[in-house]
């Protein structure tokens, strides 16, 4: 037989939290933003509610309320956006959203979700890349400029500046119905590149 205190806990809803807009990376020492959401599972009014946000430490690192709307196009989620202080110094960094249990005419249990914050070092370089089509040597617009964690999209003249810390990069650039292209490069000061991208071409169709 359950004590009531078991049976109490069989009751309690669950605070089900998401994480999304996380930034690919941080600077070090700067702030940056994420948005959480947090849905009961019967579906309960989450509006106002507080969450955290803990850091690798375990220290406390900002706290949000949820928003009074439900999120468009979604089943009872309540979202907030929180800001906080990315660390000191470069690297990977284990986080955690969570939000503590409480009592309305229900019981409530928490519920928590990791994340991870990536930090790099300041910024001290300028790196710009030109896309270009090999074959008509056009400029390509909104082509994807990855020099991982930094990265950009070209703009109408085929070109994207990135800013990144002193160090050795590979460069990805991608676009729409082209083949991506690579290359690396050391970063020691401010340099230009140029990516020529291959058309991708489609698929032959035999009749």
């Amino acid at each position: 037989m359950k004590d009531e205190a078991t049976a109490g806990a069989d009751k309690s809803h669950a605070a089900q939290l998401t994480v999304w807009d996380v930034p690919s990376a941080t600077v070090a020492g700067e702030r940056f933003r994420v948005m959480v959401g947090v849905r009961c599972s019967a579906g309960c009014d989450l509006g106002g509610r507080e969450l955290s946000l803990f850091d690798q430490h375990g220290s406390r690192a900002a706290t949000a309320k949820l928003g009074r709307d439900i999120w468009p196009d979604t089943e009872a989620l309540y979202v907030a956006e929180v800001e906080a202080k990315a660390p000191p110094t470069a690297g990977n960094f284990q986080w955690e959203t969570k939000m503590d249990g409480w009592n309305s005419e229900l019981a409530h249990a928490g519920g928590s979700f990791p994340m991870t914050v990536r930090v790099v070092a300041a910024p001290d370089c300028e790196v710009t890349v030109r896309a270009v089509d090999r074959e008509k040597q056009t400029p390509i617009r909104g082509a994807r400029v990855v020099m991982h964690p930094y990265r950009a999209v070209t703009d109408d003249n085929g070109i994207a500046r990135v800013r990144v810390a002193r160090g050795q990069y590979d460069i990805l650039v991608s676009g729409s119905q082209y083949l991506p292209a690579s290359t690396s490069v050391e970063v020691a000061a401010d340099l230009s590149t140029c990516a020529e991208l291959d058309a991708d071409q489609p698929d032959e169709v035999i009749e």
